[in-house]
């Protein structure tokens, strides 16, 4: 593990000479010049729109009243894109002036079906949903609230050709069938990077919180197979949170498992506490997103004999990202965070392990860190390097 961060440390002082050379070209200053507005839909404004800046890195999120704001826009004409969820997609061309302010009200289209939702298939161009040939199925962070889920493995149960399993009431073992194929014949990806390994995968969708899941893409079939040698049945890339505004919330939830069952079961609780928080700048060029969260689970036994048929869990996890624009069309991104578990299975668990009958535990100990730097050039021209790398005891 000392290895695997000073290699980290050292490529991160490596690289920073590089990212600041590219940089320097593209600074450019202050342009004053600023866009304000609404985005409404028949008559009622819609919050939390995204608003971006065609051919640049430049975007916002407008407010829970609707309303927005974007600083120093380059000058001349520049073409903002707003999207919002249910809505269709819009485009409105404005003028922007040094020194100068531009008001503009946006009005969205309804999009009852959602057959204009953009995907990238597995040829990796930009498509409409209805004429792409690999379909991407995505599960939201609406939807992990909806029902109720924690972490990840609870909420893929929600995509079509997914379902997880338990194979071991004692370690507590777990893994995704995607088409009925078993997990090791699936693709873990976090931001589309493939740094989560078929080691962390054995626990690790039971580890990650949902709090920390923007959305997640489900690619099933051999059109996934692109995405690595593991993608054989399918692809699992999962979302972080960007930082969009300043907020920060906080929540915990305690659950029961097996009330209401025979008498001679014990319910077993389960406890669990969250805490998201984002933090932008003001002229949206930096931002950072910290989460946390920390589960408690006793072992449940399902039939009274003394055995655990789900295994107890002692989890926290932290994690941050944080981004920074070098310029309109540069930007740095860091992520990392870090999963410490400890579960049990058996009987006897009020005595040490080597004095139970049966007793099966694990101690995990996961760092994964990333940093990326994203260059547009020109306008249809990106430049990504990336490095990412994961550490698993």
């Amino acid at each position: 593990m000392k290895l695997f961060f000073i290699a980290t440390i050292g490529l991160l002082f490596l690289c920073q000479p590089v990212i600041l050379i590219a940089a320097d070209p593209e600074k450019k200053p202050k342009t004053d010049a600023m866009l304000f507005g609404d985005v409404q839909s028949n008559n009622e404004h819609i919050p939390f729109a995204t608003l971006t800046v065609e051919g640049t890195t430049i975007g916002a999120t407008a407010d829970v009243t609707g309303h927005f704001i974007l600083t120093n826009l380059p000058i001349g004409k520049q073409t903002i894109i707003v999207s919002a969820v249910g809505y269709k997609a819009f485009e409105k061309e404005v003028i922007m002036e040094a020194n100068k302010s531009v008001t503009i009200q946006i009005e969205l289209e309804p999009d009852n079906i959602g057959l204009e939702q953009v995907v990238v298939s597995a040829d990796r161009n930009a498509k409409n949903r209805h004429e792409t040939a690999t379909i991407v199925n995505s599960i939201s962070n609406k939807l992990f609230g909806r029902t109720q889920n924690i972490t990840l493995s609870e909420g893929l149960n929600f995509s079509p050709g997914l379902r997880m399993e338990n194979n071991c009431q004692n370690c507590g073992f777990t893994q995704v069938r995607m088409n009925g194929l078993e997990g090791a014949y699936s693709q873990i990806l976090i931001n589309s990077r493939p740094v989560f390994s078929g080691l962390a995968g054995i626990y690790g969708l039971e580890l990650i919180p949902a709090n920390m899941i923007k959305r997640v893409e489900i690619v099933r079939g051999g059109g996934s197979a692109m995405y690595g040698s593991n993608a054989i049945a399918g692809t699992i890339n999962l979302i972080t949170k960007d930082p969009i505004a300043n907020t920060f919330s906080a929540s915990s939830a305690y659950s029961l498992n097996g009330l209401g069952l025979e008498e001679n079961i014990t319910a077993s609780p389960d406890y669990t506490v969250n805490f998201n928080g984002s933090f932008v700048a003001s002229d949206y060029k930096s931002g950072m997103s910290l989460f946390a969260f920390h589960r408690k689970r006793d072992p449940f036994d399902a039939n009274g004999d003394g055995f655990s048929e789900q295994a107890s869990i002692n989890n926290s996890t932290f994690g941050i990202r944080f981004f920074q624009r070098i310029s309109t069309r540069g930007k740095i991104t860091v992520d990392y965070f870090n999963i410490n578990e400890y579960r049990r299975g058996g009987n006897k668990f009020e005595l040490p392990l080597h004095e139970a009958d049966i007793a099966e535990s694990v101690d995990h100990g996961i760092n994964t860190g990333a940093i990326s730097f994203d260059l547009l050039m020109r306008e249809s021209d990106k430049l990504s390097v990336f490095f990412s790398a994961q550490g698993v005891d």
